[in-house]
């Protein structure tokens, strides 16, 4: 028959789960890091190459989805003569259909985030107001989580969303 131990005696194994899961998130963080890391060094890598900006854009949102472990995203770029947000640069199963697509640059998650300056990350986006689901209804992708970034000039003022 087993006994259990009084949490003063010495028991090797009493406080082990405790003393595991400060580790473990201590691990995922390292392993975050680590990701973040290697997306900077690769990002620093393209810039380092001779390519157009298109490619260069291409690779840092294609190192952007790895470090985030996402299926898609994209790039969309502020149009100033038509108060748009166009989807430049898109990576995914949708990615043809998205091209070249633009939205009231005042709409969605997207819009928010390019009028306010400030990045989003939302855990459900069926949940937000603020999302647009007209791009989900026209391409047929479900989107579920997002990341959304503000892209600015060095001065501050604003230039697109990365999502």
């Amino acid at each position: 028959m087993a006994s259990e131990r009084h949490p003063s005696s010495p028991n090797p194994g009493y406080f082990g789960d405790r003393r595991r899961a400060p580790r473990r998130q201590q691990d995922r963080r390292l392993l975050q890091r680590e990701r973040e890391l290697e997306a900077a060094r690769l990002i620093c890598q393209a810039l380092s190459q001779h390519i157009n900006v298109d490619e260069l854009v291409e690779n840092a949102l294609r190192i952007a989805l790895e470090v985030v472990d996402a299926d898609a995203g994209s790039v969309l770029l502020a149009d100033d003569k038509t108060q748009q947000l166009v989807f430049r640069y898109v990576i995914g199963e949708k990615a043809e259909q998205l091209r070249g697509t633009a939205i009231p640059w005042d709409l969605g998650v997207a819009g928010a985030v390019f009028k306010s300056g400030e990045p989003a990350i939302i855990g459900n986006v069926a949940r937000d107001t603020r999302h647009f689901s007209g791009i989900d209804d026209t391409t047929g992708y479900k989107t579920m989580d997002m990341i959304a970034i503000p892209l600015k000039r060095w001065e501050g003022q604003p230039i697109g969303v990365l999502e």
